[in-house]
């Protein structure tokens, strides 16, 4: 399952970053966005784009071409 593909208020844990380009994965990972953590899907733009995501110590906005190469697994 993919990071776009969860709904409001749905939990998921990371499973795979490496689709995502190495920059872009280390910027995500220095604010909290882990494999193996745990992030809260919190709600969708009225546009698509982006998307608002929550770990375990920040609130974040995400684009969904980048949600799209994120892997994660419902909990």
């Amino acid at each position: 399952m993919l990071l776009s593909e969860l709904t409001p208020g749905q939990t998921a844990r990371i499973v795979s970053m490496v689709q995502l380009d190495p920059a872009v994965r280390r910027k995500l990972m220095a604010m909290g966005v882990l494999p193996s953590s745990e992030i809260r899907f919190i709600r969708q733009a009225p546009m698509g784009d982006p998307l608002q995501i929550a770990t375990s110590s920040i609130t974040l906005s995400i684009q969904t071409a980048l949600a799209r190469l994120i892997e994660v697994q419902a909990v």
